[in-house]
């Protein structure tokens, strides 16, 4: 995977996966500290100590959230990351060796308060460092590791308690009235916060994420009210942000009434266990998937869509009466909160720009923690003041609806509603739906002319001469074959291909938009008129430099990647090659965001048809690729021998 050869994302990666496991860890460990600590005190006194540890760890937003929203951009972001992950290590550690419900609901506060400013820092640098075409799949592995990570904070905490029960044979208490298990996972959970800290002061010279003087510069009160106007005035950051909050809306109403919930399917506490290890094993799930079942759609789409489908489930779930059922439906529910999550998340950080981003991952992430602070507690009053109602259903069939059910009705229909208005804030659906007609009567008007009898070979890369090479070795081996061959190249020696020329020497005194522009005519020129008679005639054709190489170097330069495929997909007609080399400097670490980065990961999407190879050219086409070559050769009926006609040279 490309995002494996970038140094500095694989350590932010373990840095969050760290920090994550041991937030986790804490969060159990810190509601174990609660109840232990008041095991010799009423049912209600324990749960009310269970319950302060949670609403502690979100009230924080309401006092700092606006402030952090606001320094996030304001801010040396690796600082901040650093600084706040080294303070909640040690407030950690105070929390075991302190073993004190007050200090631990204080030390969370401020544990919380910290982590306002350094989870969007994270969030921010995260997006710095990644290729914005990579963000997908750098945020599904980001959160997935995330939430992923609860199963295994779980199974440690439990084989912790466990070995605590074996050796001091007690349940409850062990020597000082001092749970080990809850001590040596709060020590953990310490490191865990260390090692994130270090690992981004190590990073700290990849990570360009400064702030702008212009932003040091401005007030607070003005940073602030420059990131709520921009989630106004732009309909798709609007859309995302109503979208997630109101998801959070619907799920905060059903944690909050879930054990009631359950309790009224006689499920009792082992099957709210069960029900909360399926949602969060949904969500990782979800996380994974992302938007790749629904391809043909665009992201904003999707995240409408599976925010309505999550919906549809909670819907579902208040009529049903059996357990079973119902925790299929709650995994159904995780699966789509958590596609909904990395869809909205990515769509943040690729259409946000740098500057504004710290204050929008801050402001969102507070409103949701607010968010779900309010309808966890709103949950449970509603479920008892709707109270069970009993609907007829023919003739002495009785439909019995409880309170904590109609609050998940109530739920489902938020979902609902917050769905169609992200989905309709995404794109309008007649441009939409035009849209694609037209895509589609395109695709099909040039599927009729893409019918050829001929074999097109292509060498993508960066350095021209090592593709020369190779482009040299293929039309040797195809000619030794006694084929007719065409040998041709990019930027052609037209007009237009000239012109592609100068820009690409000019680097980055031109807009990147129109070198891609120019280069996409200059390729649809070369279709016309050399490629595809070439390959009508039944022609071997070899070409240096294609659409991989295209999208590489104007990627780079900061062209959207998407449009570029389109575009080129256009101007081709969608003529593909049977077999690309891709030519590649394979030493040394891939800097993010650059040419060969671009075309590795090109060529990473496109592996049944690209074969990578080294810069140094060998004396000979490696056997891999002859092999390739061979078997295309075996498969093409149609092609032309070289007595029949003399060899042609194309634009090159």
């Amino acid at each position: 995977m490309t995002l494996a050869r970038i140094r500095v994302v694989r350590r932010m990666w373990a840095a969050i996966t760290f920090s994550s496991f041991g937030d986790w860890l804490g969060l159990l460990a810190n509601t174990a500290l609660a109840q232990h600590l008041t095991q010799h005190q009423s049912v209600s006194a324990q749960g009310a100590a269970i319950s302060g540890v949670i609403l502690v760890r979100l009230t924080p937003d309401l006092i700092f959230g606006p402030l952090a929203a606001a320094l996030a951009d304001k801010l040396d972001r690796r600082k901040t990351v650093i600084i706040g992950d080294a303070a909640a290590g040690l407030l950690y550690a105070s929390i075991a060796l302190g073993y004190n419900l007050v200090w631990l609901y204080i030390a969370q506060f401020i544990i919380e308060a910290v982590g306002l400013f350094t989870q969007p820092a994270k969030q921010v640098i995260q997006v710095a460092i990644v290729p914005k075409r990579l963000l997908p799949t750098a945020n599904q592995v980001s959160l997935f590791s995330v939430y992923g990570t609860v199963p295994i904070a779980s199974g440690v905490f439990a084989l912790l308690s466990a070995a605590n029960r074996l050796f001091d044979g007690s349940t409850a208490k062990t020597t000082g009235g001092i749970d080990t298990a809850v001590v040596i996972a709060l020590l953990l959970n310490t490191v865990t916060f260390f090692v994130s800290a270090g690992t981004v002061f190590l990073s700290r010279r990849d990570i360009p994420v400064v702030p702008a003087d212009t932003e040091r510069e401005q007030s607070i009160l003005g940073l602030l009210r420059e990131g709520v106007s921009f989630i106004r005035r732009q309909p798709l950051i609007r859309g995302l942000y109503v979208g997630i909050i109101g998801a959070f809306a619907a799920g905060g109403l059903t944690v909050g009434v879930a054990q009631l919930w359950v309790a009224t399917l006689s499920a009792g506490t082992a099957g709210y266990s069960i029900m909360f290890g399926t949602v969060f094993t949904g969500l990782a799930t979800g996380m994974l998937l992302g938007p790749r079942i629904l391809p043909g759609y665009t992201r904003g789409r999707v995240f409408g869509l599976v925010i309505g489908s999550a919906g549809i489930a909670l819907l579902i779930m208040c009529f049903v009466r059996d357990f079973i059922l119902a925790d299929i439906l709650a995994a159904l529910v995780g699966v789509f909160a958590g596609m909904a999550w990395i869809i909205g998340y990515t769509l943040i950080g690729q259409e946000v720009e740098d500057r504004l981003r710290g204050r929008i991952f801050s402001f969102v992430l507070s409103s949701v923690r607010i968010t779900l602070l309010v309808t966890i507690a709103v949950g449970p009053v509603l479920a008892g003041a709707l109270g069970a109602h009993a609907i007829k259903v023919g003739g002495e069939s009785r439909l019995t609806l409880s309170g904590p059910g109609l609050t998940l009705f109530i739920g489902g229909v938020l979902a609902l509603a917050v769905s169609y208005y992200a989905a309709s804030r995404a794109t309008p659906s007649r441009t939409r739906l035009r849209d694609h007609v037209r895509r589609r009567l395109m695709r099909s008007r040039i599927g009729a002319r893409g019918e050829h009898g001929g074999l097109l070979l292509t060498v993508e890369g960066l350095d021209g001469a090592a593709t020369a090479a190779y482009a040299a070795l293929l039309v040797g081996l195809v000619r030794r074959s006694g084929l007719e061959t065409t040998v041709t190249g990019e930027p052609t020696e037209s007009a237009t291909g000239r012109r592609v020329s100068e820009l690409l020497r000019a680097g980055k005194e031109v807009e990147p938009e129109a070198a891609a522009l120019l280069a996409a005519a200059d390729r649809a020129e070369h279709v016309t008129s050399v490629l595809r008679p070439a390959l009508d005639r039944g022609d071997v054709v070899v070409c240096d430099g294609y659409v991989l190489s295209s999208l590489a170097v104007h990627g780079a330069q900061g062209a959207d990647i998407d449009r570029l495929r389109s575009i080129n997909s256009w101007s081709t007609g969608d003529l593909l090659p049977a077999l690309s080399l891709v030519v590649v400097d394979a030493t040394g670490d891939v800097e993010p965001e650059s040419a060969q980065a671009m075309l590795l990961e090109a060529a990473d999407a496109d592996a049944d048809r690209c074969v990578v190879v080294p810069a140094e050219v060998p004396d000979a086409l490696p056997a891999a690729v002859l092999e390739r070559v061979r078997r295309l050769v075996d498969g093409c009926a149609g092609l032309r021998t070289a007595s029949t006609h003399p060899g042609s040279i194309g634009a090159r």
